[in-house]
C-alpha cells in the first residue's frame, strides 16, 4: 500500500478504514456536482468497487490526503490509466472533503506529494474537467496543466454520464516550473 509523507500531509492508499469519509464526501451534494458518479454511493458499492475493480487494477491509485498532525482525512487525489510504456496517466480523483481544513497547507502539500510521485514515473499526465467546472480548471492550472488543443488522448473521457469534459495535460517540465511557487512552503528536498 502506497504511503507518502510530507511536512503537513500524509497520503495513504485507499483501504476499508477510509471508506466512510470517502462515501460521505462523494455523496455530499455540495461536493459531487461534477463527479462522474450518477448514483448514491453505499458501503456495499464502495467495498465491491474496492475488491472487484480497484485491487485488481494496477493502473490506478486512490490516495487519501491526511493532516499529518491529527491523521484527519481531508480529501482524495489519484490517477487512472497509468501506462508505464507510454509514461503517462490520467490525473484526477481530486476531492476536498473537510471544510474544517480550508486553507490548511496539508491539502496543497498532499497534491504536490501525489504529483511528485507520479511525475517521477510519468512524463505527461492528462486530466479531464467538466466544462462548467471553472474552479477545478483554474485549480489544475496552478500545477502546470493547460488545455489540450491538439490530438485528444482519451476521447472516451470527453463525455461521461452526460457531462462534457475538456482534456488538459501537463508534462513533467511544466509541473516542475509550476511547483516552484510552492517550494518555500513545502520543499522537502
Amino acid at each position: 500500500m502506497l504511503r507518502l509523507e510530507g511536512k503537513f500531509a500524509v497520503l495513504e492508499e485507499i483501504s476499508p478504514k477510509y471508506f466512510q469519509p470517502v462515501i460521505e464526501w462523494r455523496n455530499d451534494k455540495s461536493l459531487n456536482r461534477f463527479l462522474n458518479q450518477p448514483f448514491e454511493l453505499t458501503p456495499e458499492l464502495e467495498r465491491r468497487w474496492y475488491e472487484e475493480v480497484y485491487l485488481r487494477d494496477e493502473t490506478q491509485c486512490l490516495l487519501i490526503i491526511l493532516d499529518k498532525a491529527t491523521a484527519t482525512p481531508l480529501g482524495t487525489k489519484g490517477w487512472t490509466d497509468f501506462d508505464a510504456e507510454k509514461r503517462q496517466c490520467i490525473s484526477g480523483r481530486l476531492l476536498f472533503g473537510n471544510e474544517k481544513f480550508a486553507r490548511h497547507p496539508a491539502f496543497t502539500e498532499g497534491i504536490l506529494l501525489a504529483y511528485d510521485y507520479t511525475f517521477a514515473r510519468a512524463d505527461v499526465q492528462y486530466s479531464h474537467v467538466v466544462e462548467e467546472n471553472f474552479k477545478s480548471a483554474e485549480h489544475i492550472k496552478k500545477f502546470g496543466f493547460v488545455e489540450n488543443t491538439g490530438e485528444v488522448q482519451y476521447p472516451a473521457e470527453l463525455l461521461v454520464n452526460g457531462m462534457r469534459q475538456r482534456e488538459y495535460f501537463c508534462t513533467r517540465e511544466m509541473y516542475l516550473a509550476a511547483r516552484k511557487k510552492f517550494e518555500r512552503f513545502f520543499d522537502r528536498r
